[in-house]
């Protein structure tokens, strides 16, 4: 009977991948506006204020001491997963609105920088609300029914402040301090009534779980402005923590058989200690240029990460059976290298056309059959888009489309939920389309 809960656990879990899209891929959002079309192969060049996320020593080469920078996409998933040997199917689509960088570039000169540069963007925006009922159609005698209820809110917004300064005219360093806020709230009712043999089972799951925290992070940029070639090198620092919001978590959960009740147990815990982890990453780039074309390439490696929990609960004993429980969700990281090619060409003086092509790479492994992400495998997207001066403002737009796919894989650990079979193979994809809109205002 519990595992038609799970199997609505698992469908919940399909339907919120672009969540795990965002969790197990580390270049899945882009930023600024010729930046993104360029798909952020720009850490050896100075494209736009974006430079303050891809490279900040870049800056203090950026033409203009004075402009503002916004960007918005719309982007588009849908994923599915399905069994090789059997019929089992789920799929789910989600559209989204995302400010990508909002940048403000102040002529303020302020230890050898002659600009500091105000910046916005999101690493992780998601919402979900989601409702459903799964039903049986194998007859009156064997059937089941699971309907439920979740909300998912998850938000990582950094803002930041970077300086730059030349060394000389063709050397540059700068740093980008950023303050990140994360705050994260779940919760679900799912409810189940089975029917075997003549004989009704009925069960109830409750969760809740609330935290947010503060950190502190840094990303340090070395640039070379040389002809035709200029390189970069970043290194992203891990987060420090500076202040966290208590968390807490809330679960029940009763199970009942005819007139016997099998599980019983409530739980509410406050005050939790909250966490929320992000690795070391080290960028080159370098940019290839000629009078109408320019070459991108940006190779970034990002470190890996013990497994931790964002929330810890003490472990709870149950009323019905008399059973210690101990819960409280396990991230783990690997190690991975994420690589990007773009090309820039000039049409005319005031229109340049930008293709791209990007590997986002999934820090989980597709093979791992404990794995709590369904998107645990690597992603390839492409780009194109064009770029207009009307002074004095600069209009970027273009597409995005990609997705993956892992063939034959052994089920995830939602998978094993449902109980599928010894040996199933569970084939996974996810396919994206998105647009963007950019403006920079040169004042």
């Amino acid at each position: 009977m519990m595992r038609y809960i799970a199997l609505y656990l698992l469908a919940v879990m399909v339907c919120s991948a672009s969540l795990a899209a965002q969790d197990a891929h580390y270049w899945t959002n882009q930023y600024g506006t010729q930046s993104w079309l360029l798909g952020g192969a720009v850490v050896g060049s100075t494209t736009d204020l974006s430079s303050t996320f891809y490279n900040p020593g870049s800056l203090a080469l950026y033409p203009d001491t004075s402009a503002v920078q916004s960007a918005v996409t719309l982007n588009w998933t849908r994923s599915t997963i399905a069994t090789t040997d059997g019929y089992f199917r789920l799929r789910s689509g989600n559209t989204e609105p995302l400010p990508t960088l909002v940048a403000i570039n102040i002529p303020v000169e302020f230890f050898g920088s002659r600009s500091l540069v105000l910046s916005y963007l999101k690493r992780t925006d998601v919402s979900l609300d989601l409702d459903g009922t799964a039903t049986s159609k194998t007859g009156p005698m064997t059937g089941y029914s699971v309907s439920g209820t979740i909300l998912r809110d998850l938000n990582d917004s950094w803002f930041g402040l970077t300086w730059s300064r030349t060394l000389d005219h063709v050397h540059a360093v700068g740093i980008t301090t950023y303050v990140s806020t994360v705050s994260s709230e779940y919760s679900s009712i799912l409810t189940s009534a089975t029917l075997t043999d003549g004989r009704a089972e009925t069960a109830s799951l409750t969760e809740y779980e609330v935290y947010g925290t503060a950190r502190v992070l840094a990303k340090l940029g070395y640039y070379y402005d040389g002809h035709p070639v200029s390189i970069g090198v970043t290194i992203t620092t891990p987060a420090l923590h500076v202040l966290t919001t208590r968390g807490e978590t809330r679960t029940s959960q009763y199970a009942q058989r005819g007139d016997t009740m099998s599980v019983l147990y409530g739980d509410r815990q406050q005050n939790l200690s909250a966490k929320h982890r992000t690795p070391m990453s080290i960028a080159v780039g370098a940019t290839w240029r000629s009078e109408t074309t320019s070459i991108y390439f940006t190779a970034e490696w990002f470190s890996s990460l013990d497994p931790y929990k964002p929330l810890s609960p003490a472990p709870f004993r149950s009323i019905i059976p008399d059973t210690m429980f101990t819960y409280g969700e396990v991230i783990n990281r690997y190690a991975v290298i994420n690589v990007a090619v773009g090309m820039k060409t000039k049409i005319s003086e005031r229109t340049s056309f930008y293709v791209s092509l990007i590997r986002d790479g999934s820090f989980l492994r597709a093979e791992d059959t404990g794995s709590n992400a369904i998107v645990n495998f690597d992603l390839y997207h492409g780009t194109i888009g064009w770029n207009f001066a009307i002074d004095p403002l600069e209009i970027t737009v273009g597409g995005i489309v990609g997705g993956g796919f892992v063939d034959s894989a052994p089920p995830s650990a939602y998978a094993a939920y449902i109980n599928l079979a010894p040996g199933s193979r569970v084939n996974r994809q996810l396919l994206r389309v998105g647009a963007i809109l950019g403006i920079v205002a040169k004042l």
